[in-house]
């Protein structure tokens, strides 16, 4: 019986934190009930960077090299020393099936690192998206700048290796 045996396996994981951390992880609420309207943009508050050298003839690359494989609203973001970058609705419409993610208070890690009891360590549960990662977060955003460039057909990327 499939609700008898769900119901053993939710009764052995019980068990399992029980056993493994000794108090229940805590879900914090993030404070936040809506997704951001804009995303921070880091290269405005740090020493600009040199750009990437092209592959093929070790010169700095520009906004030209980039455009076979990404949209122009893509690059002009990836340069850009803006603080915010708006982020669209149709964008943020999709986010919000999953954001904003959960925070889990780390008690255990605390505990081990004797941290005083007013201090916390929290991190962000991005299991909650649809692939069970971050990479829809920016996978989201891919695709929906490609589709205003009239892209066709769209691999992402994460840019995570």
């Amino acid at each position: 019986n499939p609700k008898i045996a769900m119901a053993a396996s939710r009764k052995v994981v019980r068990e399992a934190r029980r056993f493994v951390s000794g108090v229940p992880s805590k879900f914090v609420a993030a404070g936040a009930v809506e997704v951001p309207r804009v995303w921070y943009n880091l290269q405005a508050d740090v020493a600009p960077m040199p750009p990437p050298l092209h592959p093929g003839e070790l010169r700095p690359c520009g906004p030209e090299d980039f455009a076979p494989l990404f949209p122009m609203s893509l690059i002009a973001q990836e340069v850009s020393q803006e603080r915010h970058v708006e982020i669209p609705e149709a964008v943020r419409e999709v986010l919000s099936l999953w954001r904003p993610s959960p925070l889990i208070r780390a008690s255990r890690w605390e505990r081990a690192l004797g941290l005083p009891e007013d201090v916390q360590i929290l991190y962000k549960y991005e299991g909650v998206s649809p692939s069970g990662s971050h990479k829809t977060n920016t996978a989201v955003a891919q695709a929906y700048y490609n589709k205003e460039a009239g892209t066709a057909r769209l691999t992402t990327e994460t840019g995570a290796g």
